[in-house]
């Protein structure tokens, strides 16, 4: 039997085989001497560390599965060893296809504000001017719809269009990570991602940033500026929304118990107790929570936002399906609450004090709007 050993790559933790591991430990040290000249090696073999994780993380389905030592030895292959590296012997031709598919990242070396465009632009490979320009297309509408009255719709038109988008692009500078290691680089245009090209894209990295314009220096400092005044504007946001889901959760609570009904206000309607009084216990309990699903979900949006973390499929779905449950319910209990409200509820609502209008008998409903509507009604 195989002796196991476990062990974290790039913060990834992996279960090996005792020879995989030695032969992956052997293989980092190599590229350790090849690279102990160049002031980067720690970014390179970083970047390397991170791929290789990738590579093992795409060929098993679940981390709790042994990494096997042909595995090691293909990735070996894929990313070349450390004599191609320093070119003591010819470069091996790998055995497959290194190739990988564009990953969507902000491109700073071409950027103009925050790299959104141009990050697009080597996804899609076209040219960033292309979207540049289609972001800002919109606003001709603007003019064209004075044109003729016709058309004047278009103003409005263009003019929230090009809002979208450029809320869109405020949204994908906070999301999309930036392209700043040499393995992500890589990555967004779709290169092969070998040790030798890491080192390569590296060097070229590092005089790019030594090149850096003062005016591309100062753009960058006002993006990050930007960014950190949208994330204290999203974290007030995230607590208001969390305020109100405790309003909500506490005015659950009271109906369920029956205490404190009477000191919980709902705005315009009056208290809580008001409400449950007028549109029953089953209908509030369902919008209650109607409402406090998505704006759980809202919070839990906005905190991966915040934070970096892409949302979680599975916690979207389920959250959905609540929602829908209670949306079902919330439709179900209001017909049931309409159907049972007979001809004595009609007079009784008919009989409340309208300020300081007195109804003593019941009447129709014609005469009550007009009551309703004459300031000098003052009794029947």
């Amino acid at each position: 039997m195989n002796e196991l050993k476990k062990c974290s790559i790039s913060g990834v933790a992996f279960i090996f085989e005792k020879v995989a591991y030695n032969r992956l430990a052997e293989y980092i040290e190599s590229l350790k001497r090849a690279y102990k000249d160049n002031s980067e090696s720690e970014e390179i073999i970083a970047d390397i560390e991170a791929r290789i994780a990738e590579l093992i993380l795409s060929a098993i389905s679940d981390q709790s599965q042994t990494v096997c030592l042909p595995l090691i030895e293909n990735i070996i292959k894929q990313l070349g060893s450390a004599e191609d590296i320093t070119g003591n012997d010819e470069p091996a031709v790998p055995t497959t296809d290194t190739r990988i598919a564009r990953r969507l990242y902000r491109d700073m070396e071409s950027s103009k504000l925050g790299g959104v465009c141009s990050g697009l632009g080597k996804y899609f490979n076209i040219d960033p001017v292309l979207i540049r320009l289609a972001i800002f297309s919109p606003l001709i509408l603007i003019p064209i719809s004075n044109i003729s009255h016709h058309i004047h719709w278009l103003h409005p038109l263009g003019q929230n269009i090009f809002w979208v988008l450029i809320v869109a692009y405020i949204i994908m500078w906070f999301v999309v990570p930036q392209a700043v290691s040499a393995r992500q680089k890589l990555e967004m245009e779709g290169e092969a991602v070998t040790a030798k090209a890491i080192a390569d894209r590296q060097k070229d990295t590092t005089d790019e940033l030594r090149a850096k314009s003062t005016l591309a220096t100062f753009i960058g400092g006002l993006g990050k500026f930007a960014i950190v005044c949208l994330k204290a504007f999203v974290a007030i946001v995230i607590f208001a929304m969390i305020f109100f889901c405790i309003s909500l959760i506490a005015a659950f609570m009271a109906i369920i118990t029956g205490v404190g009904t009477t000191l919980i206000e709902a705005g315009e309607l009056g208290t809580i107790a008001d409400v449950v009084s007028t549109f029953g216990t089953g209908l509030t309990l369902s919008a209650l929570f109607a409402v406090l699903v998505p704006a759980m979900v809202i919070i839990y949006l906005l905190c991966s936002l915040i934070l970096g973390n892409k949302p979680r499929g599975w916690v979207l779905f389920v959250s959905l399906i609540i929602w829908i449950i209670f949306i079902i319910g919330l439709f179900t209990t209001a017909i049931s609450t309409v159907n049972s409200m007979g001809t004595d509820e009609v007079e009784r609502i008919m009989k409340h004090d309208w300020d300081d209008t007195i109804i003593d008998e019941p009447i129709d409903s014609l005469e009550y709007m007009r009551l309703l509507n004459d300031p000098n009604a003052t009794e029947i």
